[in-house]
């Protein structure tokens, strides 16, 4: 008899069933269904999964010849056990790593040969140039960092490096997810399909870096590159002259790991990118093997600096053959708070005034019309179309006494559609007469939304039913991209809607004027003031600090190496998510719904997607 299998649920890891009922296996946990063949093939893919198979041959490096370390020497740090090589000419006064002024001197001797040099190509003086330039506009930094004494001490050191070389053949699965939403009158829905995405295929690296010396902060190295391999030299000792050599302390199967981390990150990165068509991808399983794996022992150009403050240790670095630089800076903690103190005040007045300015009604709001009846940010219109429309659009609020007017965007700033449409009539003085009456229609061409406004008469010239009516009539032309049909219905609807409207009750209810702004506001503000000073401060305090790990090796990819040799999306499930739509149960007479804006003032409205 055959041995029953069992199933995994995708979902939650849960033991599938078959359900007789919709012909289909489902997840007693998680309720979840899957299609019968999805299932089968989700655990064929997995149960073929391999694991990592990552082996380098680690002999790079040569032995010195006969004579060619005659001049060499090494210097020995007795504080921190630095050691740095450099010629018999080349002066040296303290340890580049720690600023140790006694150093111990020997003729060189082991270790092994680099195969190649990477010479500078930068000097001393583009270093400091470098090194000022990165501490300008850094006003939290202590002085000594600034001394120029100090700065005379950055040095040229030749970094080692072991430099891996491999082709990668790689197995990658993802789980990836396709959203729709949409909406009805009262629910928003997003409905998410989920599927198993696996790509198969080969990539090849070269000369991916991982520095062998215990004294530079991986860190730091990795912030700097890339180096390029195609200025590399075949290494000799003349490229030692004036300059300072690293000797290597951690050996190249030390370094196997942190160069098997990042290119095992470039190979998920490189075949994620060949997944299209989905709104997340994330990794599941990477599995690699390589082959034609090798090692090279090199020296990079660095310029360096250390300075000690307050028994911290703080390196700044710059690649010598690209100019790229880094470094982590200490704060000065006694101008950080008055750099906090001060913004928080000021950024605590601004508030307050501007609390108290929105309080007072009106306040900010333009007494005339700052921008035309057609704003078409979005440039959905031809020349020749804005000016007729603009046009028609002058004509019908004239005759009307009531702005009727159009703006298109690609992007509401992080506001809503219908928030940022109150705004844009508000802050740039749209509305006619006393009540400031008039309406205004938003095109956000960015997320597919559409808003109106209404304000003063045209609250009560545009109920709710009537701006139904009106987006049934124009939004059809709006989704097949006829812009200028879909304004001009919208025009001359406006005009039908404001004329029936002159002939009925006007609207008369105005805004209540505000009370006083209390006491409370003063701390507020000095709360809100606050939290801006701890943003700006911690913003600038985070830019003290450069250095990073690369999570990746994405610069060493060999050119054109990324072959593909199989592929499969399987579609393993897919649910709904359901949210009830915001209610407003505010309203005014007429049949019309009203909101505050964030001018304080009272606006109709309604809004939807297209």
């Amino acid at each position: 008899m055959a041995e029953l299998k069992e199933f995994k649920c995708p979902a939650c890891g849960g033991a599938l069933e078959f359900d007789s009922k919709v012909q289909k296996m489902k997840c007693p946990y998680c309720d979840t269904e899957f299609e019968v063949e999805s299932v089968r093939a989700y655990e064929e893919e997995i149960s073929s999964e391999k694991g990592d198979d990552i082996n380098w041959d680690t002999s790079g490096g040569m032995q010195w010849q006969e004579g060619e370390t005659e001049g060499m020497k090494v210097y020995t740090c007795e504080s921190c056990g630095g050691e740095i090589v450099g010629d018999a000419n080349t002066g040296v006064t303290s340890c580049p790593y720690c600023g140790n002024p006694v150093l111990v001197t020997k003729n060189f001797s082991g270790d092994l040969r680099p195969d190649y040099v990477i010479p500078f190509k930068l000097g001393k003086k583009a270093a400091k140039n470098a090194y000022l330039k990165h501490i300008q506009k850094k006003p939290l930094l202590p002085k000594v960092f600034k001394d120029e004494n100090h700065i005379e001490e950055i040095k040229g050191i030749y970094v080692p490096f072991w430099l891996f070389d491999a082709d990668a053949q790689a197995n990658v699965r993802y789980r990836a997810t396709r959203t729709r939403m949409w909406s009805d009158s009262n629910y928003n829905y997003t409905k998410t399909r989920v599927y198993s995405v696996r790509r198969e295929g080969e990539i090849g690296f070269e000369n991916v870096p991982a520095d062998g010396s215990s004294k530079m902060p991986d860190d730091l190295m990795e912030s700097i590159e890339p180096f390029y391999f195609k200025d590399a030299k075949d290494f000799n000792t003349a490229y030692l002259a004036g300059y300072f050599a690293d000797k290597y302390d951690v050996d190249a199967s030390s370094c196997e790991e942190r160069a098997n981390e990042r290119i095992r990150e470039s190979t998920e990165d490189a075949f994620r990118d060949t997944v299209k068509g989905y709104s997340s991808v994330t990794p599941e399983h990477t599995g690699i093997s390589l082959s034609h794996g090798k090692l090279k022992y090199a020296l990079y150009p660095v310029w360096i600096l250390n300075t000690v403050w307050k028994g911290e240790k703080y390196t700044f670095a710059m690649n010598g053959q690209t100019g790229k630089l880094t470094g982590d800076l200490p704060v000065d903690r006694k101008a950080f708070w008055k750099w906090f103190t001060g913004i928080a005040v000021a950024a605590g007045a601004v508030i307050y005034s501007i609390a108290a300015a929105v309080n007072a009604f009106g306040a900010g709001i333009p007494a005339e019309r700052q921008l035309p009846r057609l704003v078409d940010e979005a440039e959905l219109l031809t020349e020749e179309e804005s000016w007729s429309l603009e046009e028609r659009l002058d004509e019908l609020s004239e005759k009307y006494q009531c702005d009727i007017a159009i703006v298109t965007t690609e992007d509401t700033e992080g506001k809503s559609a219908a928030a940022y449409a109150d705004d844009f009539y508000d802050y740039n003085g749209y509305g006619m007469g006393e009540g400031d009456d008039g309406i205004l229609l938003l095109v956000d061409m960015g997320d597919r939304e559409w808003a109106m406004s209404t304000y003063g008469f045209g609250i009560t010239a545009f109920t709710d039913r009537g701006q139904k009516y009106l987006s049934d009539k124009f939004l059809p032309y709006l989704t097949d991209g006829d812009y200028m049909e879909a304004f001009t219905v919208y025009a001359d609807l406006c005009g039908d809607f404001l004329k029936q409207a002159k002939n009925g009750e006007p609207f008369g209810e105005g805004n209540l004027p505000r009370e006083p702004l209390s006491v409370w506001w003063i701390f507020g503000s000095l709360t809100g003031g606050a939290l801006v000073a701890f943003i700006i401060t911690g913003f600038m305090e985070i830019q003290m600090k450069s250095a990073r790990k690369q999570k990746n090796a994405g610069a060493y990819i060999k050119k054109g190496s990324l072959k593909l040799t199989g592929s499969s999306d399987i579609y393993l499930y897919s649910h709904v998510t359901r949210t009830p739509k915001p209610k407003d149960n505010d309203s005014s007479g007429g049949g019309s719904s009203v909101h505050t804006s964030s001018s304080g003032r009272s606006h109709g409205g309604s809004s939807g997607s297209f």
